[in-house]
């Protein structure tokens, strides 16, 4: 395949044949995919980052990026909002999945990666969830850790910034009452991976929402 290049843009001004494009590269990689849930996407996160090549959609991400007051903290944090992304199954593992969320992110103008950051994304099955955050010692929430009261307080308020609504015991987003999708890649689930995900009815379209601090958490957290 031909070197891909990634422009961000804004979603909402997407033209029919990219709209149509990306529609399609997620009906391929997702069975029963909820293309309303992907329009949708696009009214709540500003930002849509394209991967192509040879004229080509081979990926694409939503994101967004915005400051805002969080319970306990004195002044406005940054937040890393992170939508659904597909890649085409021949650059998987190549870390085009982390480059355009990262590109739709930081279009926002918001992220400083050298100041903290809160990274925030509903994770509907186990990869995503690896992927984004599983690496970070702070992620909420982690197999076998109870959730803290101030990060359920931050978490029911991130959710807002999706549109959604948390159970802040679990951090499941109910879904709109039919699946977002389920993707067509293999993957083991741990017994840890199970207990994280057991509240999550993906029948009714639920995700997970989970935060991870970068590059740090703050004191208490």
């Amino acid at each position: 395949m031909d070197e891909v290049t990634v422009r961000a843009l804004p979603g909402r001004n997407l033209t029919t044949a990219q709209r149509t494009a990306v529609h399609d590269l997620f009906g391929a990689n997702y069975r029963e995919a909820n293309h309303a849930y992907l329009d949708k996407s696009f009214e709540v996160l500003r930002h849509a980052a394209l991967g192509e090549s040879d004229g080509r959609l081979v990926g694409f991400a939503v994101g967004d990026a915005v400051r805002t007051d969080l319970p306990r903290f004195s002044e406005p944090q940054s937040i890393a909002l992170a939508g659904l992304s597909c890649i085409d199954p021949a650059i998987r593992r190549q870390g085009f999945f982390m480059r355009l969320s990262w590109s739709a992110i930081s279009a926002a103008g918001i992220i400083d990666p050298a100041r903290r950051f809160l990274f925030a994304g509903r994770m509907a099955h186990v990869i995503t969830y690896r992927t984004m955050v599983s690496h970070t010692s702070n992620a909420v929430p982690l197999p076998g850790v109870p959730i803290g009261e101030w990060q359920k307080e931050v978490g029911v308020q991130v959710a807002q910034l999706f549109g959604a609504e948390i159970d802040p015991k679990t951090f499941v987003v109910r879904g709109p009452g039919r699946p977002i999708g389920y993707p067509e890649v293999e993957y083991d689930i741990s017994p840890d991976d199970a207990a994280l995900f057991a509240e999550v009815d993906r029948e009714r379209g639920d995700s997970l929402l989970a935060m991870s601090w970068m590059p740090d958490a703050p004191k208490g957290w």
